[in-house]
């Protein structure tokens, strides 16, 4: 009994895991599909455009990636559902072997009872008894016998049921495994159809090299501007810190040159009497110095806290819109098999035109200014900067505070008349990479 209750419970946790891997392959299966999905509808938007754009060749590349993803995942799941049906021809042998061993077993013991069913056999088993105590031991093993008896049928009962479970859990296999290769199959024909639209739009952006190569020069220096002003604005915060953090030092020293001088004069008009006192050292009282930062943005408690904070929400920043693709990634570009390259310190965001542009974190707006016809908003955390720009308007003003999620613009439109947002972080003077900082969606 104690082996059957063993093979149950190693039965039902290997059940169990499997069951918890598949439903984890599948809730990931899914929601890549999800993506894939909001990502066929920004390219049916965008597709509207007859002009084939650098941000829909990016949408094509990260809908085969995601296609990839699911397929990946897919054969992760043919490989869960061949190792639960593995396990099920092992677990259906070795239950067929112990049924046939408890059925021989049982078969023996109740032919070896029909042989010996007679009162007379068992009277003369327990009258052979050699006294009263070994009576009572024979009535009981007679008694134990007949529990064993019932209990083999029992454990036979059980274990048929098992076997039965066995084969319903693999022919379920067999039709979740067909399902799921017949999906397997249309992913990659749709992965077919996705490269076969990133050649024909490659192919078209081919054709477009000098008039896309001529937006991206124009985009550059309008990028050189955005990032002059935003030099400037940064110069200009921690120049003003800068003179803060001097003006507290030099008021803490003029402080204590004055105690100091008031100290001596003090001692000068009340001088020490000729009678001798013990001596009493006094406790050296050390002056706390204001701590030196690494930055003088970050000289103030708030402004330290702040910049920590923000810091600490690496990864976790939200995305400063919510229908909207990276459509071109900070750092250099090539488009493959084109002489179309570029390069740029901060992330374009692919977004309808009039998309609302929220803050990804508590901060205080330094400047609002034009760039190219469209608005910049920079707004301050502690050391670090965020730049909202390729805004058509704005719903912020210079030194205002704003929170996580707040809406202070709308997206604009780029030379294509395209909804764009250009969404830049920086370090100080730093320009770094935003993607790494906003979460996943």
């Amino acid at each position: 009994m104690l082996k059957f209750l063993l093979v149950v419970c190693c039965t039902l946790l290997q059940v169990v895991l499997f069951a918890q891997d598949k439903n984890e392959l599948e809730r990931k299966r899914k929601q890549t599909l999800q993506e894939i999905d909001m990502l066929n509808r920004q390219y049916n938007d965008i597709k509207k455009n007859q002009k084939q754009s650098i941000g829909q060749l990016t949408l094509i590349q990260n809908k085969i990636r995601l296609r990839n993803e699911v397929i990946n995942t897919i054969n992760k799941q043919v490989r869960a559902i061949n190792g639960d049906i593995n396990t099920s021809y092992i677990e259906m042998r070795r239950l067929k072997k112990d049924l046939d061993t408890l059925k021989m077993t049982y078969a023996h013991n109740v032919v070896y009872a029909y042989k010996n069913r007679s009162s007379y056999d068992f009277l003369n088993f327990l009258f052979s008894a050699t006294n009263f105590n070994d009576a009572i031991r024979r009535i009981a093993y007679m008694k134990a016998y007949r529990s064993y008896r019932a209990e083999q049928l029992e454990v036979i009962n059980k274990t048929e049921l098992m076997y039965r479970d066995k084969i319903t859990q693999l022919t379920n296999a067999r039709k979740e495994k067909s399902a799921v290769l017949t999906d397997q199959s249309k992913e990659m024909g749709e992965l077919v159809k996705d490269k076969e639209e990133q050649a024909s739009v490659v192919n078209n952006l081919k054709k477009r090299e000098k008039e896309i190569n001529k937006d991206i020069a124009t985009k550059k220096k309008q990028a050189q501007q955005l990032q002059a002003s935003i030099t400037a604005v940064i110069n200009r915060e921690i120049a003003a810190a800068k003179k803060e953090a001097k003006e507290r030092e030099d008021k803490l020293r003029k402080d204590k040159e004055t105690a100091d001088r008031i100290a001596k004069e003090n001692a000068k008009t009340n001088p020490t009497t000729t009678t001798t006192a013990p001596a009493v050292t006094a406790p050296v009282v050390k002056k706390e110095e204001p701590k030196k930062t690494e930055s003088y943005l970050e000289y103030n408690k708030e402004d330290l806290a702040l910049g920590n904070s923000f810091e600490s929400n690496k990864g976790k920043l939200p995305f400063p819109v919510d229908n909207g693709y990276v459509s071109i990634n900070f750092g250099s570009y090539v488009i493959p098999g084109t002489n179309i390259k570029g390069n740029q310190d901060f992330i374009t965001i692919a977004s309808p035109s009039g998309t609302s542009v929220k803050a990804c974190f508590d901060g205080e707006v330094r400047s609002v200014f034009d760039v190219g016809g469209n608005t910049a908003v920079i707004i301050q955390h502690g050391k670090y900067f965020t730049t909202y720009s390729n805004l058509s308007s704005t719903n912020v003003s210079k030194g205002q505070t704003v929170k996580t999620g707040q809406v202070i613009g709308r997206v604009g439109t780029n030379i294509d008349g395209d909804g764009e947002l250009n969404f830049v972080l920086a370090r100080e003077n730093q320009m770094i990479n935003p993607s790494p900082w906003l979460r996943g969606r």
